[in-house]
């Protein structure tokens, strides 16, 4: 009987061995599986607004070249200010289509939401510019700047929540 006993003592402690080192190895591979989530996440989100900041770039030339004479020394006046202006307010409302018509990527998940909610307001920004461009007299882009800036906190989030280094959104579309 004791013979039997030990046996049955034997056999299940093999099993519980077994079980246990089942468990680890499907922890591990829990684990891996996340972690291998957490980098697909990573490399879409990081490629999503690498293409962004590059198609924005391609098409916001002229709204980047008003801005950057209205801030300089001597801001451009009369025909060429007008000229500016005009190409300037195509120019954001290029760019705001251009936001508003770049696809998520699907493997984002809980971020998918998150990104399009800074897609919004980036093209937001983008339309208050033109706007504000269209109008006569001295375009105030303080609104549309202050809802760049929004945009801006917005994906810098998102990148820090996928382990991402945050960028400066406002340098990258504006360099």
């Amino acid at each position: 009987m004791k013979k039997v006993w030990v046996l049955g003592l034997g056999l299940t402690l093999a099993l519980a061995g077994c079980s246990d080192t089942g468990s680890d190895e499907a922890k591990k591979e829990d684990t891996s599986k996340a972690s291998e989530e957490t980098t697909n996440v990573a490399g879409e989100l990081m490629d999503f607004y690498l293409n962004l900041t590059t198609t924005v770039n391609g098409v916001d030339i002229d709204l980047n070249g008003f801005e950057e004479a209205m801030a300089g020394e001597e801001a451009p006046a009369g025909e060429e200010l007008a000229e500016m202006k005009e190409a300037a307010s195509a120019s954001a409302t290029e760019s705001a289509k251009v936001v508003e018509g770049m696809e998520i990527p699907e493997g984002l998940g809980e971020q998918k939401e998150d990104v399009e909610s800074f897609k919004s307001t980036l093209a937001e920004s983008y339309n208050m510019k033109a706007e504000a461009l269209s109008k006569e007299g001295e375009a105030d882009l303080t609104a549309a700047n202050e809802k760049l800036t929004e945009a801006e906190n917005q994906i810098k989030e998102i990148l820090e929540e996928a382990g991402l280094v945050s960028s400066s959104l406002i340098s990258d579309i504006n360099g």
